[in-house]
């Protein structure tokens, strides 16, 4: 990437990103063209290196509320949507972040295809722009330059805000992670949510051991006398689409799912779960798909759902809180 402006709108209050070659303003009534954000970008098998000259990444990027680090992990995203959309089954990217031309460890981020997607239709794009990276070709040669055409999110207005509260819930993995790329699953904390359910509702509390996921993820719940859930995000205490990714719930009387009317973007059918429980797997899409897996236990509805999700993932959470029994 050989360079970053905005134009900052004094008289409307906006500000827009623009990525890549600089461009006139001259058109744009009380535009001032701010500073310039360089960065270098590195692939190598499905990752990326963003380095930095900056020591300092909470610095204004462009003397508004923007930082640095925003437009950094801004550019992530970007990058990410942009190879998702063109290569099938790309997963997602996990991302080196050096600031200090490489001397300082801002931490390693994993971007998944669905949340880069997510992000893309809740800012929007702009317009493409030319981005340059180095590609590795390990041991067959030197690194090869190209510069591709990538749309930037259209991170304006009222979005700014928005904007920097989810970058500050976005943090970087653990190092012995390894971008997520080493488990394929995670523990589920049954002590820590355990603690905070029982006593407090009188259905019995199913909860997976495990989950088949490989980054990090962040649980709240919400319990009541016939029932709880447990919501799962990408950010703590996510509360929108773009950061949710499922939940784990139970319901004494809860209304099963139903088949849907035919012609219905959708799919429904009964399967088998562990111990022999006879489950549903429902999925029904509109701006997006939700998909379930529910079963009933001694009048109790329990349901796991996900936004997007793959029958076999849901059905690998259900199996697990099944086969745990009740805690």
């Amino acid at each position: 990437m050989r360079g970053t402006k905005e134009l900052l709108l004094t008289s409307l209050g906006a500000i827009t990103l623009s990525w890549g070659a600089l461009t006139s303003i001259q058109s744009i009534p009380g535009a001032i063209a701010q500073t310039q954000v360089p960065m270098r970008l590195q692939h190598a098998e499905g990752t990326y290196t963003l380095t930095v000259s900056e020591t300092n990444t909470t610095k204004s990027a462009y003397g508004g509320q923007l930082r640095l680090y925003d437009v950094h992990i801004a550019k992530m995203f970007e990058v990410t949507y942009s190879d998702c959309q063109e290569i099938p089954n790309a997963g997602g990217r996990t991302w080196y972040y050096r600031a200090g031309n490489g001397k300082i460890d801002m931490g390693q981020f994993r971007i998944n295809c669905q949340l880069a997607s997510d992000i893309a239709n809740t800012y929007g794009l702009g317009k493409p722009e030319r981005t340059g990276i180095e590609y590795s070709q390990g041991e067959a040669g030197r690194p090869i330059s190209r510069t591709r055409s990538i749309p930037i999110l259209d991170i304006t207005g009222n979005k700014i805000q928005r904007w920097t509260n989810f970058v500050q819930g976005f943090r970087p993995q653990s190092a012995n992670s390894e971008g997520g790329n080493s488990r394929s699953s995670i523990s589920f904390p049954v002590r820590e949510i355990l603690s905070q359910i029982e006593g407090k509702t009188r259905v019995p509390i199913f909860l997976p051991s495990q989950l088949p996921f490989s980054e990090k993820i962040y649980l709240k719940n919400r319990v009541e006398t016939n029932g709880y859930s447990v919501e799962m995000g990408h950010i703590p205490n996510c509360s929108s689409t773009p950061c949710y990714i499922g939940s784990i719930s139970a319901e004494r009387g809860g209304e099963p799912a139903q088949a849907p009317p035919r012609g219905f973007r959708s799919e429904f059918k009964t399967i088998q779960l562990a111990g022999r429980t006879q489950g549903v797997f429902s999925n029904g899409c509109g701006a997006y798909c939700t998909a379930l897996v529910e079963w009933q236990y001694q009048g109790v509805l329990y349901r796991v759902t996900m936004k997007n999700g793959r029958e076999e993932t849901l059905v690998q959470i259900a199996n697990s809180a099944i086969e745990a029994g009740p805690r």
